[in-house]
């Protein structure tokens, strides 16, 4: 139902399971909204449209929302993601009928979660409802986070949801989870059983949304607060960031263990609290307020020429060489082919020439699934011995 938000949203339950106080201090919140969510917007319009269409379903909502934001934001690149969606939920449904006739896939269908959140309901991307295994699909469309479907606490209550609704019907067990993100080649899945779901629902989830929903909710400031709409103006936040600068024992250097034990860990923290204010500032700035010893200025500049065949017959009717001004010929950049191409057809084609260098160093807690970097066993790793 767009335009029509939960106070406990799912898509937000990392945040709200975490920090108790978001949702109400949120709740007066302007949201602008972004480019990127209206891109999302239109991928999940063409998403359920290819679905629906397949299934005979009604698309006038569909048609609406791609009518309202298809010239600004769609590309060949989407129609080439969206159809990879289309393409892994009609597997998965398939499969699901070999095993149960009836199976039902369901798009864009609402679900109630009030059982266990106050007020709480939501949008499924894409449900496959059949005996043994229900499962649900998401479709992420940004690139900039990769999403996992393992314990993810949005997934499981879009599963409840559909639990409740459904279990009448089949004799459901099990259910999966499935996060697609193509545009980063993330096929993310999770499977536990109903008992599972349903004692993390009574035993977690239920406590922590009523409490967020009430008047007491409590600050707890950490890497959920990325997409706070109040990160800015949080003062738990503020003052976890300066404790993290300022409390030390040694009050001029910072030891090897207090940089890994007190700072590292906040470093994702700081900056989201740091650019967070920044961005506010400068909106409320740009809004009339008054920050004393500030103002606003212009950002740096890059000149552009309007007309380059004008430029360039100009200066070829003033003598210059037209090779001296004009570069060869160049390839366009990976991404700009992808595009242009597609994906997975420039992976066909070009696949020989493409290298991945290795990536700069980064230092990452020990839980990360990537290997340790070792520098010198690169250094050696083409040598025959």
């Amino acid at each position: 139902m767009p335009g029509v938000h939960a106070i406990l949203s799912p898509s937000a339950a990392h945040r709200w399971m975490n920090c108790t106080a978001a949702p109400r201090l949120e709740e007066k919140a302007e949201d602008k909204g972004s480019t990127y969510a209206e891109e999302g917007t239109l991928a999940h319009a063409y998403c359920a449209l290819k679905l629906k269409e397949f299934l005979g379903r009604d698309t006038s909502g569909e048609h609406a929302e791609i009518d309202e934001l298809n010239e600004k934001y769609h590309t060949g690149e989407m129609d080439e993601y969206t159809d990879t969606y289309f393409t892994i939920v009609m597997e998965k449904y398939n499969a699901a009928r070999q095993k149960t006739r009836d199976a039902q896939l369901l798009v864009e269908v609402r679900l109630d979660f009030s059982k266990y959140i106050p007020d709480g309901f939501g949008t499924g991307d894409a449900m496959i409802i059949a005996d043994g295994c229900l499962e649900i699909i998401d479709f992420k469309y940004g690139k900039g986070v990769k999403v996992s479907a393992v314990e993810n606490p949005q997934m499981k209550i879009y599963a409840l949801g559909a639990y409740e609704a459904y279990n009448f019907e089949y004799n459901i067990d099990r259910v999966k989870m499935t996060i697609v993100q193509p545009r980063i080649d993330n096929l993310s899945e999770f499977e536990l059983s109903v008992a599972d779901l349903e004692a993390w629902a009574t035993n977690e989830l239920a406590p922590k949304a009523k409490e967020a929903f009430g008047p007491d909710g409590k600050q707890l400031p950490g890497e959920w607060c990325q997409f706070c709409k109040v990160k800015a103006q949080c003062k738990a936040l503020a003052a976890t960031c300066i404790k993290t600068a300022t409390e030390h024992p040694d009050p001029k250097l910072v030891s090897i263990e207090e940089m890994a034990t007190i700072i590292l860990p906040q470093i994702a923290t700081i900056k989201t609290w740091l650019t967070g204010i920044e961005e506010y500032a400068l909106q409320q700035a740009l809004d009339g307020t008054n920050y004393p010893g500030y103002k606003i200025v212009a950002g740096r500049s890059i000149r552009k020429i309007t007309d380059p065949e004008a430029v360039m017959k100009l200066l070829e009717d003033n003598g210059f060489a037209r090779d001296t001004f004009v570069k060869p010929t160049e390839l366009r950049t990976i991404t700009d082919l992808e595009k242009l191409i597609g994906k997975k057809r420039f992976g066909e084609l070009c696949n020989d020439y493409i290298e991945k260098p290795q990536g700069k160093p980064t230092l990452a807690p020990e839980s990360d699934k990537r290997p340790a970097f070792n520098a010198a066993a690169d250094d050696f790793s083409s040598i025959d011995v």
